[in-house]
């Protein structure tokens, strides 16, 4: 049987080009998301989140909290806010955790910082060498900080892209 080095090539080449995927596009789609967020570009970021899929991550998340703290709560109370919060919780995520809402979000920085004067070390501050990304198998990672381990974004494969689908809240 004759060997065709023109396949053995192309089947390198698409082992290659997967491995590199495999590593390397975590880091694009960090990349991408940092600049439409440094350029205040709502629309560019929200292409990069899973809004309906987040926001139900982060309101299990947050009622998950909700009741570790009314177990520990001794004054009895503890039930009584639980319920209050998980009447306010949902609909509060709803509005914030959407397109809408990161428009609202983005308007506010630009204007929070138009009026404050210019920090020229604030802007020196670089923190993309504190960033740690974990495998959580094929179609996930999770994105968090060396410094702070405590606290997670949760991204899921979407085709061949990645969209930020959940939360891993740092616990108190």
């Amino acid at each position: 049987m004759m060997s065709k080095p023109w396949l053995l090539a192309a089947v390198a080449l698409i082992l290659a080009l997967g491995v590199t995927w495999y590593f390397a596009s975590p880091w694009y789609t960090l990349k991408q998301m940092r600049e439409a967020a440094q350029s205040n570009d709502a629309d560019a970021l929200s292409a990069h989140v899973d809004f309906p899929a987040l926001r139900e991550d982060m309101k299990s998340e947050i009622m998950a909290q909700l009741m570790v703290e009314a177990q520990n709560d001794e004054s009895g109370m503890g039930a009584l806010g639980t319920a209050m919060a998980s009447a306010m919780v949902g609909p509060m995520i709803d509005g914030f955790v959407s397109p809408a809402g990161l428009r609202a979000a983005f308007i506010a920085n630009r204007n929070r910082k138009e009026a404050q004067p210019k920090n020229k070390a604030a802007g020196a501050f670089d923190v993309s060498e504190d960033v740690e990304i974990e495998r959580r198998g094929f179609d996930e990672f999770a994105v968090g900080s060396k410094s702070r381990p405590d606290g997670k974004m949760i991204f899921k494969r979407h085709g061949l892209g990645w969209k930020l689908s959940g939360v891993d809240l740092p616990t108190r």
